[in-house]
């Protein structure tokens, strides 16, 4: 049996670069969704509060159906550009369509309500990014499996991202100043979409010659063999339940700024510049997220992460009957400890795949990529759910001013929920058990398999 060649510890730039650039396309979808598609939904198209939850929560539903079930087939997947650069390259242009197809305002068709044709158009969107997100996560996990090198991969994937993030949010706040909403979603969208093409063709050259071949060790035969080894693996486990807690803070933050800001303080041009905060500080905060990783440990820095957005979300409570630019000041500080989480979780996953084959002698790759977006997709399908009925419990209605009640209620909506996920969260992850050393005695010890297979 040929044995699998050694994996590349410290990548080139150039294969860095290659692989983190494709996230700024994945993170104009996944930023623009998260931040506009429910305020969308309210006050372009006027869905009632908890009908727009609802579409929400079938499109996250619907993705955390087909994201296992993606991770199975990519890990499967033989082509001559490997399992998953294919992905890259024939995803991308039916994302970008589906993408501007989400902010085109949904009419009837065929006697259908608008919200049948949102959600049609939502799941469509969902379908098309799991084509793509699964095998490129999982992508990154095969570059290399060296755990300090996956930490600063996954920093400069993250800050690729969390341009897009920043980009998709310049050019809303830019059309909305000059369009009124229903046009300028969705010529924001048709923006995102034509820059991702090129974006994506980069990335697929530019991983070339970093996708190395798997190893020789078997992968999962069935559903029930995929469910029997990640109940196995304790750190997947473990780091499922961090990254949902994480997903629930986020979902409610990111998806109610606008609220906050537009009604809570009357001034729309500080929502925007709070959008502009929450996706711009990590480009300041990610490369030393990335640092403390590396001096530290993973765990460690996602505790300080913890700490440093609970602090954040105490001080926007507590700021919340003072001026617009306290608010301003509270989520900057929260964008700084949710920035770690981008970096730590992307650098941990791929470790529990070495940690689990150690465990089980068979290894997941896409399957546990696959798996935990499903998780992270359920909880932000129940999440926004919950926002559209919790903006129906406090009373708010779209496009007019709200009661003083309202916004007391939704500050703290927006603080408490979040501030107790994330106390979980750091729960759950104070056992994560994977440090860089043993990380590396794991992966020693599977090569030694991979190269003297039992008979």
């Amino acid at each position: 049996m040929t044995s699998a060649p050694e994996p590349q510890k410290n990548l080139p730039w150039s294969s860095r670069l290659g692989y983190g650039v494709g996230d700024f396309a994945l993170n104009m979808f996944w930023q623009g969704t998260g931040f506009y598609l429910l305020f969308f939904y309210t006050d372009v198209v006027g869905l009632p509060n908890a009908v727009a939850g609802l579409v929400f929560a079938i499109g996250g539903l619907w993705d955390a159906f087909t994201d296992p079930i993606m991770g199975v087939f990519a890990e499967r997947t033989r082509s001559r550009w490997g399992a998953y650069r294919p992905y890259l390259l024939l995803g991308g242009l039916p994302l970008a369509g589906s993408f501007v197809l989400l902010f085109v305002s949904p009419t009837p068709i065929a006697g259908l309500p608008v919200a049948v044709t949102a959600a049609a158009a939502l799941i469509l969107f969902k379908t098309c990014y799991t084509v793509v997100s699964i095998p490129y996560s999982t992508l990154g996990a095969r570059m290399t499996e060296d755990s300090d090198e996956r930490t600063r991969v996954a920093g400069i994937r993250m800050y690729f991202g969390f341009l897009g993030g920043l980009s998709v949010i310049s050019l809303a706040n830019y059309f909305r100043e000059s369009l009124p909403d229903e046009q300028a979603f969705p010529v924001m969208a048709m923006v995102c979409g034509l820059v991702s093409l090129g974006i994506f063709t980069l990335c697929f050259w530019g991983t070339e010659s970093a996708a190395r071949r798997p190893p020789n060790a078997p992968v999962a035969s069935d559903f029930a063999q995929i469910a029997k080894t990640l109940a196995l693996n304790k750190a997947f486990l473990l780091i499922l339940g961090g990254i949902v807690m994480v997903t629930v803070a986020v979902t409610i933050i990111s998806s109610t700024i606008l609220y906050v800001f537009e009604y809570g303080y009357n001034d729309q041009a500080a929502g925007g510049t709070a959008l502009m905060i929450m996706a711009g500080a990590p480009l300041v905060t990610i490369p030393v997220w990335s640092f403390i990783a590396l001096w530290l440990g993973k765990k460690p820095a996602w505790l300080l992460g913890s700490a440093v957005t609970l602090m954040g979300l105490i001080s926007l409570y507590l700021s919340s009957s003072g001026t617009a630019l306290a608010a301003l000041l509270s989520f900057g500080l929260i964008a700084l400890g949710m920035s770690s989480f981008a970096v730590l979780f992307w650098s941990m996953l791929p470790d529990t795949i070495e940690y689990g084959e150690h465990e089980t002698n068979v290894r997941n790759e896409s399957s546990i990529i696959g798996v935990v977006s499903s998780g992270q997709k359920i909880a932000l399908a129940a999440t926004a759910y919950g926002v559209g009925l919790s903006l129906d419990a406090i009373d708010y209605s779209a496009g007019v001013a709200q009661s003083q009640a309202t916004i007391d209620n939704l500050i703290l909506f927006v603080t408490a929920v979040p501030a107790l996920a994330i106390i979980g969260s750091a729960f759950l992850m104070a056992s994560y058990p994977i440090s860089s050393s043993l990380h590396r005695k794991f992966t020693d010890e599977l090569h030694t398999r991979h190269e003297h297979p039992r008979r």
